[in-house]
């Protein structure tokens, strides 16, 4: 029985993108997959619309954050996991508690949240698959907080990497602040996971709430 060869060729350049964190251009994807540039470039931009890929500084593809639907579907235990450890959280700190993801080297996006079984008296505003820059937010500090120190990066993530989690006020949303722990998932720049609350917080206590959460998801992501 013969094969789409359109599709052949787009999941092929998935997989070769997917085994390359640091990403590939569109040449060193053609090449790869035997194909041309041009061919290349259609394919990429057709995963780029669907999410499963993303460009960043130097035109290099890397995977997106819409590759995780299908990896927390490969994995089901890890999909089944991950909606409790995040009740937990919620619970356990009476806020809400947020997965979120590296899309690209420089945007971060938030895929699963959970509330607090006893509501909290203010909500906040924080939209799933809305993506923002790594730098600002606890969600995306943390996750550049797993990579290699850099000169230029913010003192931010400095302070991160030295205590395991980030903490940030008002920088998604007036009056809210944000804790979060990275962890390192297979395939991916990184991910976090943390919670965001309107007012003062027990930080110490949230922090080592969101590194023990961080933990248990860093686990399920390598089973």
């Amino acid at each position: 029985m013969g094969t789409l060869q359109g599709l052949d060729r787009g999941l092929r350049a998935l997989n070769f993108i997917s085994l390359s964190p640091e990403g590939l251009t569109v040449a060193e994807i053609a090449s790869q997959v035997g194909i041309d540039r041009a061919t290349a470039y259609r394919i990429v931009q057709t995963l780029e619309q669907q999410g499963l890929v993303t460009r960043g500084p130097g035109k290099r593809v890397r995977l997106g954050a819409g590759a995780v639907t299908f990896a927390g579907r490969f994995h089901p235990q890890l999909v089944r996991a991950a909606g409790p450890v995040l009740r937990n959280l919620a619970d356990a700190t009476v806020n809400a508690a947020f997965l979120s993801v590296a899309q690209g080297d420089q945007e971060c996006v938030p895929v699963l949240a959970a509330e607090p079984s006893r509501k909290s008296i203010i909500r906040v505003g924080y939209r799933i698959g809305m993506s923002h820059s790594l730098t600002r937010g606890a969600n995306g500090i943390a996750i550049l907080a797993l990579h290699p120190e850099r000169a230029d990066e913010p003192e931010a993530v400095r302070e991160a990497r030295q205590v395991g989690y980030s903490v940030t006020a008002g920088e998604l949303q007036h009056g809210a602040t944000g804790v979060a722990a990275g962890f390192d998932v297979p395939g991916l720049l990184g991910a976090s996971v943390g919670v965001v609350a309107m007012g003062q917080i027990e930080t110490s206590r949230i922090g080592t709430l969101t590194l023990e959460a961080a933990s248990v998801l860093a686990s399920l992501s390598r089973a």
